[in-house]
Protein backbone atom coordinates (compact mmCIF):
# COMPACT_ATOMS: atom_id res chain seq x y z
CA UNK A 1 0.00 0.00 0.00
CA UNK A 2 2.88 2.37 0.79
CA UNK A 3 4.24 1.85 -2.70
CA UNK A 4 0.89 2.71 -4.22
CA UNK A 5 0.38 5.96 -2.41
CA UNK A 6 3.99 7.04 -2.45
CA UNK A 7 4.07 6.69 -6.22
CA UNK A 8 0.80 8.56 -6.58
CA UNK A 9 1.47 11.44 -4.15
CA UNK A 10 -1.37 13.54 -2.86
CA UNK A 11 -3.78 14.56 -5.63
CA UNK A 12 -1.49 13.46 -8.48
CA UNK A 13 -4.21 11.27 -9.88
CA UNK A 14 -6.46 14.28 -10.02
CA UNK A 15 -3.90 16.21 -12.01
CA UNK A 16 -3.53 13.30 -14.40
CA UNK A 17 -7.27 13.03 -14.68
CA UNK A 18 -7.36 16.42 -16.35
CA UNK A 19 -5.90 14.62 -19.32
CA UNK A 20 -9.32 13.01 -19.50
CA UNK A 21 -10.27 15.32 -22.35
CA UNK A 22 -7.63 13.50 -24.35
CA UNK A 23 -8.61 10.14 -22.86
CA UNK A 24 -12.26 10.71 -23.61
CA UNK A 25 -11.52 11.77 -27.15
CA UNK A 26 -9.75 8.43 -27.57
CA UNK A 27 -12.44 6.38 -25.85
CA UNK A 28 -15.50 8.56 -26.58
CA UNK A 29 -16.46 8.73 -22.92
CA UNK A 30 -19.30 11.18 -23.45
CA UNK A 31 -19.88 13.93 -26.01
CA UNK A 32 -20.29 16.92 -23.69
CA UNK A 33 -16.65 17.22 -22.60
CA UNK A 34 -15.53 20.33 -24.47
CA UNK A 35 -13.90 22.37 -21.74
CA UNK A 36 -10.52 24.00 -22.43
CA UNK A 37 -7.70 23.10 -20.06
CA UNK A 38 -5.98 25.94 -18.20
CA UNK A 39 -2.40 26.54 -19.31
CA UNK A 40 -1.11 27.03 -15.77
CA UNK A 41 -0.59 24.32 -13.17
CA UNK A 42 -3.82 22.46 -12.43
CA UNK A 43 -4.93 22.23 -8.82
CA UNK A 44 -7.54 20.03 -7.25
CA UNK A 45 -9.60 23.12 -6.49
CA UNK A 46 -9.53 24.04 -10.18
CA UNK A 47 -10.62 20.56 -11.22
CA UNK A 48 -13.63 20.55 -8.91
CA UNK A 49 -14.64 24.16 -9.53
CA UNK A 50 -16.22 23.15 -12.82
CA UNK A 51 -18.82 20.50 -13.58
CA UNK A 52 -17.24 19.46 -16.87
CA UNK A 53 -13.81 18.82 -15.37
CA UNK A 54 -15.33 17.17 -12.31
CA UNK A 55 -17.28 14.88 -14.58
CA UNK A 56 -14.13 14.23 -16.63
CA UNK A 57 -12.32 13.11 -13.48
CA UNK A 58 -14.99 10.52 -12.74
CA UNK A 59 -15.18 9.39 -16.37
CA UNK A 60 -11.45 8.79 -16.25
CA UNK A 61 -12.04 6.25 -13.46
CA UNK A 62 -14.63 4.47 -15.60
CA UNK A 63 -12.19 4.41 -18.52
CA UNK A 64 -9.45 2.99 -16.30
CA UNK A 65 -11.76 0.31 -14.91
CA UNK A 66 -12.71 -0.68 -18.44
CA UNK A 67 -9.18 -0.66 -19.83
CA UNK A 68 -7.23 -2.34 -17.03
CA UNK A 69 -7.39 -3.80 -13.55
CA UNK A 70 -9.83 -6.24 -12.01
CA UNK A 71 -12.96 -5.25 -13.91
CA UNK A 72 -11.65 -5.10 -17.46
CA UNK A 73 -13.05 -7.55 -19.98
CA UNK A 74 -9.55 -8.24 -21.27
CA UNK A 75 -7.72 -11.44 -20.40
CA UNK A 76 -6.15 -9.72 -17.37
CA UNK A 77 -9.55 -9.06 -15.80
CA UNK A 78 -11.11 -10.99 -12.94
CA UNK A 79 -13.63 -12.69 -15.24
CA UNK A 80 -10.99 -14.36 -17.38
CA UNK A 81 -8.47 -15.01 -14.62
CA UNK A 82 -10.88 -16.68 -12.20
CA UNK A 83 -12.53 -18.65 -15.02
CA UNK A 84 -9.11 -20.24 -15.58
CA UNK A 85 -8.46 -20.49 -11.85
CA UNK A 86 -11.64 -22.56 -11.45
CA UNK A 87 -13.28 -25.06 -13.80
CA UNK A 88 -14.69 -22.84 -16.53
CA UNK A 89 -11.86 -22.34 -19.02
CA UNK A 90 -8.86 -24.26 -20.34
CA UNK A 91 -5.84 -22.22 -21.42
CA UNK A 92 -4.21 -22.76 -24.82
CA UNK A 93 -2.16 -19.58 -25.11
CA UNK A 94 0.36 -20.58 -22.45
CA UNK A 95 2.70 -17.71 -23.39
CA UNK A 96 0.37 -15.44 -21.41
CA UNK A 97 2.22 -15.83 -18.11
CA UNK A 98 -0.26 -13.69 -16.18
CA UNK A 99 -3.11 -16.04 -17.10
CA UNK A 100 -0.99 -19.21 -16.87
CA UNK A 101 -0.29 -18.78 -13.15
CA UNK A 102 -4.03 -18.60 -12.51
CA UNK A 103 -4.76 -21.59 -14.73
CA UNK A 104 -2.15 -23.66 -12.90
CA UNK A 105 -3.34 -22.37 -9.50
CA UNK A 106 0.18 -21.17 -8.93
CA UNK A 107 -0.34 -17.54 -7.91
CA UNK A 108 2.43 -16.67 -5.47
CA UNK A 109 3.04 -13.64 -3.24
CA UNK A 110 5.94 -12.69 -5.54
CA UNK A 111 3.87 -12.89 -8.76
CA UNK A 112 4.47 -9.48 -10.42
CA UNK A 113 1.02 -9.33 -11.98
CA UNK A 114 -0.58 -9.78 -8.56
CA UNK A 115 1.14 -6.62 -7.39
CA UNK A 116 -0.16 -4.80 -10.47
CA UNK A 117 -3.75 -5.86 -9.79
CA UNK A 118 -3.44 -4.63 -6.21
CA UNK A 119 -1.87 -1.30 -7.17
CA UNK A 120 -4.33 -0.61 -9.98
CA UNK A 121 -7.29 -1.30 -7.71
CA UNK A 122 -6.12 1.00 -4.93
CA UNK A 123 -5.24 3.68 -7.48
CA UNK A 124 -8.87 3.61 -8.62
CA UNK A 125 -10.01 3.81 -5.01
CA UNK A 126 -7.67 6.72 -4.25
CA UNK A 127 -9.07 8.69 -7.19
CA UNK A 128 -12.63 7.99 -6.02
CA UNK A 129 -11.79 9.16 -2.51
CA UNK A 130 -10.54 12.46 -3.89
CA UNK A 131 -13.72 12.86 -5.91
CA UNK A 132 -15.83 12.30 -2.79
CA UNK A 133 -13.74 14.70 -0.71
CA UNK A 134 -13.75 17.56 -3.22
CA UNK A 135 -17.41 17.38 -4.22
CA UNK A 136 -18.67 17.39 -0.63
CA UNK A 137 -20.02 20.83 0.34
CA UNK A 138 -18.69 22.25 -2.91
CA UNK A 139 -20.74 25.39 -3.59
CA UNK A 140 -19.29 25.73 -7.10
CA UNK A 141 -21.19 22.65 -8.25
CA UNK A 142 -24.95 22.35 -8.46
CA UNK A 143 -26.41 20.25 -5.67
CA UNK A 144 -27.98 17.67 -7.99
CA UNK A 145 -24.74 17.25 -9.94
CA UNK A 146 -22.58 16.92 -6.82
CA UNK A 147 -24.89 14.32 -5.29
CA UNK A 148 -24.86 12.28 -8.49
CA UNK A 149 -21.05 12.32 -8.69
CA UNK A 150 -20.70 11.41 -5.01
CA UNK A 151 -23.20 8.58 -5.38
CA UNK A 152 -21.32 7.12 -8.31
CA UNK A 153 -18.02 7.42 -6.47
CA UNK A 154 -19.37 5.65 -3.36
CA UNK A 155 -20.78 2.90 -5.56
CA UNK A 156 -17.53 2.38 -7.48
CA UNK A 157 -15.47 2.46 -4.29
CA UNK A 158 -17.62 -0.34 -2.89
CA UNK A 159 -17.47 -2.29 -6.14
CA UNK A 160 -13.66 -2.34 -6.27
CA UNK A 161 -13.31 -3.10 -2.56
CA UNK A 162 -15.80 -5.97 -2.85
CA UNK A 163 -13.75 -7.65 -5.56
CA UNK A 164 -10.54 -7.17 -3.59
CA UNK A 165 -12.16 -8.74 -0.53
CA UNK A 166 -13.53 -11.70 -2.46
CA UNK A 167 -10.12 -12.37 -3.98
CA UNK A 168 -7.81 -11.67 -1.03
CA UNK A 169 -9.94 -11.92 2.12
CA UNK A 170 -8.83 -9.36 4.72
CA UNK A 171 -7.85 -6.11 2.99
CA UNK A 172 -7.45 -2.41 3.84
CA UNK A 173 -10.68 -0.48 3.22
CA UNK A 174 -9.34 2.88 2.14
CA UNK A 175 -11.61 5.91 2.53
CA UNK A 176 -9.03 8.68 2.85
CA UNK A 177 -6.44 10.38 0.68
CA UNK A 178 -4.26 11.15 3.71
CA UNK A 179 -0.80 9.90 2.79
CA UNK A 180 0.41 9.47 6.37
CA UNK A 181 -2.61 7.41 7.35
CA UNK A 182 -2.56 5.24 4.25
CA UNK A 183 1.13 4.34 4.34
CA UNK A 184 0.54 2.53 7.63
CA UNK A 185 -2.99 1.32 7.08
CA UNK A 186 -4.08 -2.00 8.59
CA UNK A 187 -6.23 -4.73 7.13
CA UNK A 188 -9.89 -4.94 8.00
CA UNK A 189 -11.49 -8.28 8.76
CA UNK A 190 -13.86 -9.61 6.12
CA UNK A 191 -16.76 -8.82 8.47
CA UNK A 192 -15.56 -5.25 8.88
CA UNK A 193 -15.17 -4.90 5.12
CA UNK A 194 -18.77 -6.03 4.68
CA UNK A 195 -19.88 -3.35 7.15
CA UNK A 196 -18.02 -0.66 5.22
CA UNK A 197 -19.33 -1.94 1.89
CA UNK A 198 -22.87 -1.69 3.22
CA UNK A 199 -22.22 1.85 4.49
CA UNK A 200 -20.89 2.95 1.10
CA UNK A 201 -23.70 1.33 -0.85
CA UNK A 202 -26.39 2.76 1.43
CA UNK A 203 -24.82 6.16 0.86
CA UNK A 204 -24.77 5.57 -2.90
CA UNK A 205 -28.38 4.44 -2.82
CA UNK A 206 -29.43 7.59 -0.96
CA UNK A 207 -27.50 9.90 -3.29
CA UNK A 208 -28.24 8.40 -6.70
CA UNK A 209 -31.44 9.22 -8.58
CA UNK A 210 -33.96 6.65 -9.77
CA UNK A 211 -33.31 7.55 -13.41
CA UNK A 212 -30.07 6.73 -15.19
CA UNK A 213 -27.82 9.81 -15.52
CA UNK A 214 -26.68 8.89 -19.04
CA UNK A 215 -27.87 6.77 -21.96
CA UNK A 216 -27.25 3.04 -22.30
CA UNK A 217 -27.02 2.33 -18.55
CA UNK A 218 -23.28 2.96 -18.43
CA UNK A 219 -23.44 4.88 -15.13
CA UNK A 220 -25.32 3.74 -12.02
CA UNK A 221 -28.71 4.78 -10.76
CA UNK A 222 -30.31 3.97 -7.42
CA UNK A 223 -31.31 0.46 -8.52
CA UNK A 224 -27.72 -0.39 -9.46
CA UNK A 225 -26.53 0.45 -5.94
CA UNK A 226 -29.42 -1.61 -4.59
CA UNK A 227 -28.42 -4.59 -6.73
CA UNK A 228 -24.83 -4.56 -5.50
CA UNK A 229 -26.11 -4.11 -1.94
CA UNK A 230 -28.21 -7.27 -2.41
CA UNK A 231 -25.07 -9.16 -3.43
CA UNK A 232 -23.12 -7.85 -0.44
CA UNK A 233 -25.88 -8.88 1.95
CA UNK A 234 -25.95 -12.34 0.36
CA UNK A 235 -22.17 -12.73 0.64
CA UNK A 236 -22.25 -11.55 4.27
CA UNK A 237 -25.07 -13.93 5.24
CA UNK A 238 -27.79 -11.36 5.89
CA UNK A 239 -30.46 -13.31 4.05
CA UNK A 240 -33.41 -11.07 4.98
CA UNK A 241 -31.74 -7.96 3.66
CA UNK A 242 -30.55 -9.78 0.54
CA UNK A 243 -34.19 -10.64 -0.19
CA UNK A 244 -35.35 -7.09 0.51
CA UNK A 245 -32.78 -5.42 -1.73
CA UNK A 246 -33.06 -7.94 -4.58
CA UNK A 247 -36.86 -7.63 -4.48
CA UNK A 248 -36.63 -3.87 -4.94
CA UNK A 249 -34.63 -4.40 -8.12
CA UNK A 250 -36.80 -7.24 -9.41
CA UNK A 251 -39.96 -5.18 -8.93
CA UNK A 252 -38.49 -2.15 -10.73
CA UNK A 253 -40.27 -1.72 -14.11
CA UNK A 254 -37.01 -0.60 -15.75
CA UNK A 255 -35.84 -4.21 -15.86
CA UNK A 256 -37.12 -7.36 -17.53
CA UNK A 257 -36.00 -10.95 -17.22
CA UNK A 258 -38.44 -12.39 -19.76
CA UNK A 259 -36.25 -11.70 -22.78
CA UNK A 260 -34.92 -14.11 -25.34
CA UNK A 261 -31.44 -15.39 -24.49
CA UNK A 262 -30.01 -13.56 -27.49
CA UNK A 263 -31.39 -10.23 -26.22
CA UNK A 264 -29.84 -10.47 -22.75
CA UNK A 265 -26.37 -9.27 -23.79
CA UNK A 266 -27.30 -6.65 -26.36
CA UNK A 267 -26.45 -3.00 -25.73
CA UNK A 268 -30.06 -1.93 -25.24
CA UNK A 269 -31.16 -4.94 -23.20
CA UNK A 270 -33.71 -4.31 -20.47
CA UNK A 271 -32.04 -7.09 -18.49
CA UNK A 272 -29.00 -4.87 -17.94
CA UNK A 273 -28.52 -2.86 -14.77
CA UNK A 274 -25.01 -1.54 -15.42
CA UNK A 275 -22.56 -1.99 -18.29
CA UNK A 276 -19.23 -0.53 -19.39
CA UNK A 277 -19.25 1.43 -22.62
CA UNK A 278 -16.70 0.07 -25.13
CA UNK A 279 -15.37 3.63 -25.38
CA UNK A 280 -15.86 4.35 -29.07
CA UNK A 281 -18.84 4.05 -31.38
CA UNK A 282 -18.66 0.79 -33.30
CA UNK A 283 -16.42 -0.90 -30.74
CA UNK A 284 -17.80 -3.90 -28.87
CA UNK A 285 -16.62 -5.94 -25.89
CA UNK A 286 -13.18 -7.12 -24.87
CA UNK A 287 -14.85 -10.36 -23.76
CA UNK A 288 -15.86 -11.30 -27.29
CA UNK A 289 -12.44 -10.36 -28.65
CA UNK A 290 -10.83 -12.59 -26.02
CA UNK A 291 -13.13 -15.62 -26.18
CA UNK A 292 -14.62 -16.04 -29.67
CA UNK A 293 -12.68 -18.18 -32.16
CA UNK A 294 -13.44 -19.70 -35.57
CA UNK A 295 -10.81 -22.39 -36.10
CA UNK A 296 -8.95 -25.09 -34.19
CA UNK A 297 -6.93 -25.34 -32.10
CA UNK A 298 -8.32 -22.55 -29.92
CA UNK A 299 -5.97 -19.57 -30.19
CA UNK A 300 -6.31 -18.49 -26.55
CA UNK A 301 -8.81 -20.37 -24.43
CA UNK A 302 -11.81 -22.72 -24.55
CA UNK A 303 -14.58 -23.85 -22.24
CA UNK A 304 -13.76 -26.92 -20.17
CA UNK A 305 -15.51 -30.21 -20.92
CA UNK A 306 -16.62 -30.20 -17.28
CA UNK A 307 -18.69 -27.08 -17.82
CA UNK A 308 -20.13 -28.29 -21.12
CA UNK A 309 -21.22 -31.67 -19.78
CA UNK A 310 -22.76 -30.10 -16.67
CA UNK A 311 -25.55 -28.50 -18.73
CA UNK A 312 -28.86 -30.25 -19.20
CA UNK A 313 -29.10 -31.28 -22.83
CA UNK A 314 -32.16 -29.13 -23.54
CA UNK A 315 -30.75 -25.99 -21.87
CA UNK A 316 -30.97 -23.27 -24.50
CA UNK A 317 -28.08 -21.38 -22.89
CA UNK A 318 -25.90 -24.20 -24.19
CA UNK A 319 -27.04 -23.25 -27.70
CA UNK A 320 -27.24 -19.45 -27.41
CA UNK A 321 -24.43 -18.54 -25.01
CA UNK A 322 -21.82 -21.11 -26.04
CA UNK A 323 -20.19 -21.29 -29.45
CA UNK A 324 -18.82 -24.46 -31.02
CA UNK A 325 -16.06 -25.14 -33.53
CA UNK A 326 -15.52 -28.63 -34.95
CA UNK A 327 -17.54 -31.80 -34.56
CA UNK A 328 -17.55 -34.92 -32.46
CA UNK A 329 -14.75 -35.51 -29.98
CA UNK A 330 -12.56 -32.80 -31.52
CA UNK A 331 -15.13 -30.02 -31.00
CA UNK A 332 -14.14 -27.07 -28.84
CA UNK A 333 -16.42 -24.53 -27.20
CA UNK A 334 -16.17 -20.86 -26.30
CA UNK A 335 -18.21 -18.31 -24.32
CA UNK A 336 -20.53 -16.67 -26.82
CA UNK A 337 -22.64 -14.42 -24.64
CA UNK A 338 -21.07 -11.57 -26.60
CA UNK A 339 -21.04 -12.34 -30.33
CA UNK A 340 -19.31 -9.32 -31.82
CA UNK A 341 -15.54 -9.87 -31.69
CA UNK A 342 -14.72 -6.95 -33.99
CA UNK A 343 -15.98 -3.46 -34.70
CA UNK A 344 -19.42 -2.94 -36.22
CA UNK A 345 -21.06 0.10 -37.82
CA UNK A 346 -22.49 0.98 -34.41
CA UNK A 347 -21.87 -0.59 -31.03
CA UNK A 348 -24.07 -3.65 -30.48
CA UNK A 349 -22.76 -5.02 -27.17
CA UNK A 350 -21.30 -3.59 -23.97
CA UNK A 351 -19.63 -5.41 -21.06
CA UNK A 352 -22.42 -6.05 -18.57
CA UNK A 353 -21.36 -5.61 -14.94
CA UNK A 354 -24.75 -6.21 -13.26
CA UNK A 355 -27.94 -7.72 -14.68
CA UNK A 356 -31.37 -8.73 -13.49
CA UNK A 357 -30.85 -12.50 -13.76
CA UNK A 358 -28.39 -12.44 -10.86
CA UNK A 359 -30.96 -10.71 -8.65
CA UNK A 360 -33.41 -13.62 -9.00
CA UNK A 361 -30.63 -16.04 -8.03
CA UNK A 362 -29.59 -13.85 -5.08
CA UNK A 363 -33.15 -13.83 -3.79
CA UNK A 364 -33.57 -17.56 -4.44
CA UNK A 365 -30.44 -18.44 -2.47
CA UNK A 366 -31.34 -16.20 0.46
CA UNK A 367 -34.84 -17.65 0.56
CA UNK A 368 -33.50 -21.20 0.43
CA UNK A 369 -31.10 -20.52 3.30
CA UNK A 370 -34.05 -19.26 5.35
CA UNK A 371 -36.01 -22.40 4.54
CA UNK A 372 -38.43 -20.60 2.21
CA UNK A 373 -38.15 -23.39 -0.33
CA UNK A 374 -41.25 -22.73 -2.42
CA UNK A 375 -40.39 -19.06 -2.94
CA UNK A 376 -36.78 -19.97 -3.74
CA UNK A 377 -37.85 -22.55 -6.31
CA UNK A 378 -40.15 -20.01 -7.94
CA UNK A 379 -37.25 -17.59 -8.49
CA UNK A 380 -34.98 -20.33 -9.83
CA UNK A 381 -37.73 -21.37 -12.21
CA UNK A 382 -37.92 -17.85 -13.65
CA UNK A 383 -34.34 -18.34 -14.85
CA UNK A 384 -34.94 -21.92 -15.96
CA UNK A 385 -38.08 -21.02 -17.90
CA UNK A 386 -36.15 -18.49 -19.95
CA UNK A 387 -33.65 -21.28 -20.73
CA UNK A 388 -36.57 -23.54 -21.79
CA UNK A 389 -35.99 -25.95 -18.91
CA UNK A 390 -38.47 -27.76 -16.66
CA UNK A 391 -39.02 -26.62 -13.09
CA UNK A 392 -36.26 -27.35 -10.61
CA UNK A 393 -36.45 -30.81 -9.05
CA UNK A 394 -35.48 -30.27 -5.41
CA UNK A 395 -37.39 -31.32 -2.30
CA UNK A 396 -35.04 -30.37 0.52
CA UNK A 397 -33.03 -27.28 1.45
CA UNK A 398 -29.78 -29.09 0.66
CA UNK A 399 -31.03 -30.16 -2.76
CA UNK A 400 -32.33 -26.71 -3.58
CA UNK A 401 -29.09 -24.97 -2.59
CA UNK A 402 -27.17 -27.42 -4.76
CA UNK A 403 -29.55 -26.65 -7.62
CA UNK A 404 -29.04 -22.91 -7.12
CA UNK A 405 -25.26 -23.30 -7.20
CA UNK A 406 -25.61 -25.23 -10.45
CA UNK A 407 -28.00 -22.66 -11.88
CA UNK A 408 -25.56 -19.87 -11.07
CA UNK A 409 -22.84 -21.90 -12.80
CA UNK A 410 -24.86 -22.01 -16.01
CA UNK A 411 -26.30 -18.51 -15.85
CA UNK A 412 -23.19 -16.54 -14.84
CA UNK A 413 -20.24 -18.47 -16.32
CA UNK A 414 -17.18 -16.35 -17.17
CA UNK A 415 -18.86 -13.20 -15.81
CA UNK A 416 -16.72 -11.22 -13.35
CA UNK A 417 -15.59 -14.07 -11.11
CA UNK A 418 -19.00 -15.39 -10.04
CA UNK A 419 -17.97 -19.05 -10.18
CA UNK A 420 -14.95 -18.54 -7.92
CA UNK A 421 -16.90 -16.47 -5.42
CA UNK A 422 -19.79 -18.97 -5.43
CA UNK A 423 -17.51 -21.93 -4.75
CA UNK A 424 -15.99 -19.95 -1.90
CA UNK A 425 -19.36 -19.02 -0.40
CA UNK A 426 -20.81 -22.53 -0.73
CA UNK A 427 -17.61 -24.13 0.63
CA UNK A 428 -17.57 -26.20 -2.55
CA UNK A 429 -14.19 -25.36 -4.07
CA UNK A 430 -12.40 -28.54 -3.02
CA UNK A 431 -15.15 -30.76 -4.42
CA UNK A 432 -15.19 -28.86 -7.72
CA UNK A 433 -11.47 -28.21 -8.21
CA UNK A 434 -9.65 -31.18 -6.69
CA UNK A 435 -9.09 -32.55 -10.22
CA UNK A 436 -6.66 -29.69 -10.92
CA UNK A 437 -3.03 -30.55 -10.20
CA UNK A 438 -2.26 -27.19 -8.61
CA UNK A 439 -5.33 -26.91 -6.41
CA UNK A 440 -5.01 -26.75 -2.60
CA UNK A 441 -7.75 -25.74 -0.17
CA UNK A 442 -5.96 -22.62 1.03
CA UNK A 443 -5.98 -21.20 -2.51
CA UNK A 444 -9.58 -20.13 -2.08
CA UNK A 445 -7.96 -16.77 -1.25
CA UNK A 446 -5.15 -15.26 -3.27
CA UNK A 447 -1.92 -14.27 -1.51
CA UNK A 448 -1.29 -10.67 -0.59
CA UNK A 449 1.48 -9.17 -2.75
CA UNK A 450 4.78 -9.71 -0.98
CA UNK A 451 6.09 -6.26 -1.90
CA UNK A 452 3.18 -4.64 -0.06
CA UNK A 453 3.84 -6.68 3.09
CA UNK A 454 7.47 -5.59 3.07
CA UNK A 455 6.62 -1.92 2.65
CA UNK A 456 3.80 -1.94 5.18
CA UNK A 457 4.18 -4.54 7.95
CA UNK A 458 0.69 -3.61 9.18
CA UNK A 459 -0.67 -5.75 6.33
CA UNK A 460 0.82 -8.85 7.93
CA UNK A 461 0.16 -11.70 8.31
CA UNK A 462 0.21 -13.22 4.85
CA UNK A 463 -2.83 -15.28 3.93
CA UNK A 464 -2.70 -18.86 5.22
CA UNK A 465 -0.73 -21.31 3.12
CA UNK A 466 1.49 -18.84 1.25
Amino acid sequence: MKRILKSIQVHSLLYKSMLCLLVCSMYACEPFLETDLPNTQITAETVFADESTTNATLLNVYANLREGGLLTGKDIGVGNLTAHYTDELDLYLTSRANVLVFYENNVLPETPFLEQLWEDSYSHIYALNDIIAYTLDNDQLSEAFALQIQGEAYFLRALVHLYLQQLFGEIPYVTSTNYVENTNIVKSSEEAVFEKLIQDLKMAKDLLPEAYPSPERVRPNQAVATALLARVYLYSGDWEQAITQASQVIENPLYRVDLSLREVFLKDSQATLLQFSPGAEGANTYEAANYVFESLPPPRTAITSRLITSFEEQDQRLQEWIGKVGTGETAQYFPNKYHENSNTASTLECSIVLRIGEQYLIRAEAQARLGQLEAAATDVNVIRTRAVLPEVAANTQEQLLAAILQERRHELFTEYGHRFFDLKRFDAADAALSYKNGWESYKISLPLPEAELVLNPNLQPQNTGY
